[in-house]
């Protein structure tokens, strides 16, 4: 009986090892495609493209403004963080009228003016159902949202 009983939870064992190695390793294939994000309330897009190797690239839908992103997987989990376009860069250059010329002429001046913090990435996790959990920062703080990816159509 002890020898049937210790026969038993080998082959358990070996079996349960056996499963554990055949679940393939989440790739940034896993994550390409059309999602739709619930976060307070409202529905976000998230398209995202696998690129080479643990990166992707990404666009955010929301309130008729698209955000690119870029991404790298580590694990189970996407950091996607925001990517400067020319857009970005020309409506942050300096303001070119003389007032301005005079302002940063004045002994001092820009001395006081820091850097802004850079922006909190949005985090993204796979999960074993196929959706995916994760955080993002918003004017109210850190929120947390759900995701299910879009179906491609049958046809």
């Amino acid at each position: 009986m002890l020898k049937t009983l210790s026969a038993f939870a080998t082959v358990l064992a070996l079996a349960a090892g056996v499963s554990a190695q055949e679940k393939p390793a989440v790739t940034t294939a896993d994550f390409a495609g059309t999602w739709n994000i619930e976060v307070m309330s409202h529905q976000i897009a998230l398209v995202i493209e696998a690129q080479d190797g643990k990166t992707v690239t990404a666009t955010m839908m929301a309130m008729g403004r698209d955000t690119p992103l870029k991404g790298e997987l580590v694990d189970r989990t996407l950091t996607l963080v925001g990517v400067k376009t020319d857009a970005d860069a020309a409506s942050a250059a300096p303001a070119h009228d003389a007032a301005a010329a005079h302002a940063a002429a004045e002994p001092g001046a820009g001395h006081e003016a820091h850097a802004a913090p850079a922006p909190k990435p949005i985090v993204a996790t796979l999960q074993e159902d196929g959706t995916l959990v994760g955080e993002m920062m918003t004017s109210a703080g850190p929120v947390k949202w759900t995701a299910e990816k879009l179906r491609k159509r049958k046809g």
